[in-house]
Parts: structure tokens; C-alpha cells; sequence
């Protein structure tokens, strides 16, 4: 590439995005490019405040300049900058990759857990863990959506979802978490259920939610969820939550214009037949609905 009259400038330019394409398509053919967007990249990656791009280029080129001014001179110190952003961007990406698991429309997903858990997946719902951590010790998931976990006794096992987790030894729990909606019911030992405001154990038999910072306690008898072998069962629900259950199941789109979708609900719904959901809910609710297509579903009201 044909030398710029002023290297600092130039490279000052380019690190924060002011060259022109002509200028940027000239630079990737030099020799010199790789070096400079390895740093370049690498800044955005490094947990540190502030880093002035133009000020490392300016740094790097002032160092070349005491040595030779007609050269464009590229200080060894920089190779071995170069070489120690690669070698932080290849751990990071070998020891804090997510494992991940996510189950699709009307899917369910059983988890072998590092320490030999189970976690049970709903209809769309995502799980991740860092196994670095877990070869640690330290058994944490998270997750977004609706799961069934059957724990091995060890170090404490943490379930996590934004600022709200569950932390047991070793038990069989199910958790429920989507927008505005937590909720954890435990079928054997304990669990201790934390959010924002609250903080509360429960045993065999108990269920909490947090509906929009409003806490809700209940008994069940239950052994497992019902999902599990085919049907979603609720509680004094509130039919917004019901609705995207049923979304999930049946991978439709449920239109509610004008009904309220803070009524509660108590009942539940099959798996394996739409039209007979659909009326043991909304019949049940004095709700009517259409198919307006073969996926969407619109709801009204007398």
C-alpha cells in the first residue's frame, strides 16, 4: 500500500472509523493490516475503562517515528501486544463458552447435567451453563423459560434467571420463568426461592410466584409436573401466562384484543389436540375464539 504522508493520522482515522472505502480497501492488501486490527479488536474485548484507540495507534507510531521517520516501523512491543490480545481472546473463548441447550415448539428436552442432574426442558424454553464453573464445583444454571430439575446432592445448585434464583443441595423442583412471571414449585427436600424483594424456603408440596413484585404462596399435591407427560396444569393463573403456554405447545400466535389477561385461571389443557385446549380454557372462561389462519388465533368477548 502506497505510504500516507501523515502514518499517525492516518491510522488515527482508521481507528475511529473516518477513512474513506477506497482508503480502507487499499489498507487491508498492506502487510501491516492484520497487525493493526488485531489490536484494534482486541480493545473491544479487554475489561478495561476507557481504551483510546487513537491514542494506542498515536503511541505505536510515535515509537516507530524515534527510530525511523521514512519507515513504517512497527515496534516490537507491539508484536507482543498483538500477541497477548490472541492469546486473551483464545482463552476466553476455550473457558467461558456457554454449554446450551433450547427445546423448539411443543418440544421437550431431558439434560444430563455435568454432576449427573437432570433438567427437564418445556416447549421453548433455553438452558446455559459454563461447564469451566462446574469443573470447579460450582453448579450453576440459567434459565428462560420452564424446566424440571431432578438435583444430585452436592455443593449448592443454583438455578438463575435476571436478579431471581433458586438454590437447593439436592431435591426435585420445577421453575417457570418468563416476563414479569416467576414461579417455582418443589416436589421433594427443599429450595430456597430469592427475587428482588423476598427471599423464602420451601418444602415438598409448597409453590411461590412473583407476578410483577406481587408474591404468591400455594400447596399442591402433585409428585411432578404435569407437563411432563403430556398436560399443562395451572393454579390461579393469570390467563396471559395460560395463553403463552399454549403458544409454546402449539407454536400458534393467540390474538387478545380486548380481553383481560389478568383473570386467573385454574384448570389445565392436552398436548396433543388445539381445538380441545382451546375449549376446555377458554370455554371455561366465557371466551370466544376463531382461527383466522391455520396459526393465529383471535380471542373476543360477548
Amino acid at each position: 500500500m502506497e505510504k500516507p504522508n501523515n502514518q499517525e493520522d492516518f491510522l488515527a482515522k482508521w481507528a475511529s472509523g473516518e477513512l474513506s472505502e477506497e482508503e480502507v480497501t487499499r489498507f487491508k492488501k498492506s502487510k501491516d493490516y492484520i497487525l493493526y486490527e488485531t489490536i484494534l479488536e482486541g480493545t473491544k474485548l479487554l475489561d478495561v475503562p476507557n481504551v483510546d484507540r487513537k491514542e494506542l495507534f498515536n503511541k505505536i507510531k510515535n515509537e516507530s517515528s524515534k527510530k525511523k521517520k521514512t519507515i513504517a516501523f512497527i515496534p516490537n512491543w507491539a508484536y507482543a501486544i498483538a500477541a497477548s490480545i490472541a492469546l486473551f481472546i483464545g482463552y476466553t473463548f476455550l473457558f467461558n463458552q456457554n454449554t446450551t441447550y433450547q427445546s423448539g415448539y411443543g418440544e421437550h428436552i431431558s439434560i444430563q447435567l455435568p454432576d449427573g442432574s437432570e433438567a427437564i426442558l418445556n416447549a421453548k424454553s433455553k438452558l446455559w451453563y459454563k461447564k469451566n464453573n462446574w469443573d470447579k464445583g460450582k453448579r450453576v444454571v440459567f434459565l428462560n423459560g420452564e424446566a424440571f430439575f431432578k438435583v444430585k446432592h452436592g455443593n449448592t445448585f443454583t438455578v438463575k434467571h435476571n436478579n431471581n434464583s433458586v438454590s437447593v443441595l439436592g431435591t426435585k423442583f420445577n421453575v417457570n420463568v418468563i416476563t414479569d412471571f416467576f414461579e417455582v414449585i418443589c416436589y421433594e427436600g427443599k429450595v430456597k426461592v430469592k427475587g428482588n424483594s423476598f427471599s423464602k424456603t420451601i418444602t415438598r408440596g409448597e409453590a411461590i410466584r412473583n407476578i410483577n413484585s406481587s408474591i404468591e404462596e400455594w400447596n399442591q399435591n402433585d409428585i411432578s409436573p404435569t407437563w411432563i407427560i403430556g398436560e399443562s396444569s395451572f393454579k390461579n393463573t393469570p390467563l396471559r401466562q395460560v395463553i403463552t403456554a399454549l403458544e409454546k405447545q402449539y407454536k400458534v400466535t393467540i390474538q387478545s384484543n380486548g380481553v383481560n389477561l389478568d383473570e386467573r385461571y385454574s384448570g389445565g389443557f392436552t398436548h396433543n389436540n388445539l381445538k380441545n385446549a382451546l375449549h376446555t380454557i377458554f370455554d371455561a372462561m366465557n371466551i370466544n375464539f376463531i382461527f383466522t389462519d391455520n396459526g393465529t388465533i383471535e380471542l373476543s368477548v360477548n
